[in-house]
């Protein structure tokens, strides 16, 4: 219940300060285990796709958020699954996550693990690999980008939901290299020109 209210609260205050445009929302399968990975530009990245994919999201977040008693019961209530980068020990959140798609829910992955600006490239966590590859469940690259938009106050974002990768297919069952290939996707898509989809009237701007 307090997921989905924040989510009604979310989806009346991001259009104030965001012009959204997304695509491909039909990527993401109405039901079953989906993993949705996406690049990480910015704060609000996780709140853009929670409120603009009708199915809850579980995100994977890195512990440092959940370092006050407020913060942590407030994450936790948005099913977000605490992370211990530095610890090295991800057992517990792995078990988890792991749980979630065996029952079927959507479990969300920033590989590149922190913001990186758009553009710029680093080496992404093996992790969505390794559940891609460990639960065969497929996973749907997004690509967010950010552009500014003249004389208006509000930031344009745009977001692309590719098709989902079915991992079986692929020629590797590397993590590391699935998890290349998966943040490749999301690159792509990232700096996929924004009026272009609009332009074949594919997108939607959500004001």
């Amino acid at each position: 219940m307090f997921y989905t209210v924040l989510k009604f609260i979310a989806k009346v205050i991001i259009p104030l300060r965001f012009s959204i445009t997304i695509t491909g929302r039909e990527n993401v399968p109405e039901d079953g285990p989906v993993i949705l990975s996406s690049n990480h530009i910015n704060f609000f990245d996780p709140v853009f796709l929670g409120i603009l994919v009708k199915r809850d999201i579980h995100f994977l977040a890195k512990i440092e958020l959940f370092s006050s008693r407020l913060t942590r019961s407030l994450m936790l209530k948005l099913h977000t699954i605490p992370v211990n980068r530095q610890s090295g020990n991800a057992i517990r959140p792995v078990r988890r996550a792991l749980k979630l798609l065996e029952e079927g829910q959507v479990v969300g992955i920033f590989p590149e693990g922190t913001r990186i600006p758009t553009g710029k490239r680093v080496e992404p966590a093996k992790g969505v690999g390794f559940f891609g590859v460990k639960t065969g469940v497929p996973i749907v690259p997004v690509g967010i980008s950010f552009y500014k938009k003249k004389n208006s106050l509000r930031k344009k974002v745009t977001i692309h939901i590719g098709s989902p990768i079915e991992v079986s297919a692929l020629e590797t069952d590397d993590y590391k290299e699935v998890a290349r290939l998966v943040m490749d996707q999301s690159r792509e898509l990232a700096w996929h020109h924004p009026e272009a989809a609009l332009e074949r009237g594919h997108g939607r701007i959500v004001e």
